[in-house]
Order: C-alpha cells, then structure tokens, then sequence
C-alpha cells in the first residue's frame, strides 16, 4: 500500500497499527515483505532438524534414549560439527522444549 500508493509509511502504520519500524524495514527492503515470522532464523535447516530427530527416535527405539541433557549436547555437538555454532555456546533445556515440540 505504502509503495503502490505512494502513501507515508507513518499514515499507513497508523490506519493499520503496524509498528512504524517494523513497516519501514519491509519497505526499505531491511526485511523481506514475505517475512511472516519475527525473531532469529532457526540454527538448523528443516533437513538437519529432521537427521536429528530420526536419531533420537531411532536410539530410543532400540533402547539408547537419551537424557535431556544428553539431547541437548548432542544437539549442540552436531552445530559444532556442521560449523554452524561455537563449541562454547550450548543449548538450553527451552530449546528443546521447543525442538520437542516441533517434533
């Protein structure tokens, strides 16, 4: 509306209660207009997430289940190993809390 229209970005965050900021960054191209979702960019893509959760689910299967704090290193353990986290940084139990219920 604000592009088509050549309306002000501030009279469109108005009439709509969008954020001001959160409006001007999609226009301004700062955030992609299709971006539906606020907050960080998941750590691992929709395949790694799913390698992970087949081998949780395949060693409680077969008897080796893990702790949650066992999950929780395994997890960060296999960031590290695809270089897509610091071995210093671990995850915390919200996370997979969260990872759980994805699952």
């Amino acid at each position: 509306m604000c592009i088509e229209d050549g309306l002000p970005v501030e009279r469109v965050a108005k009439t709509f209660s969008i954020p001001i900021t959160t409006l001007k960054d999609r226009v301004h191209g700062r955030v992609n207009i299709d971006t539906v979702k606020s907050g960080p960019s998941p750590l691992f893509s929709a395949k790694q997430e799913a390698n992970l959760s087949q081998h949780l689910i395949t060693m409680a299967e077969i008897g080796y289940g893990y702790s949650r704090q066992e999950a929780i290193n395994l997890a960060a353990d296999y960031a590290v190993h695809l270089k897509i986290k610091n071995a210093g940084r671990r995850f915390s139990l919200s996370w997979l809390y969260v990872f759980l219920s994805l699952a």
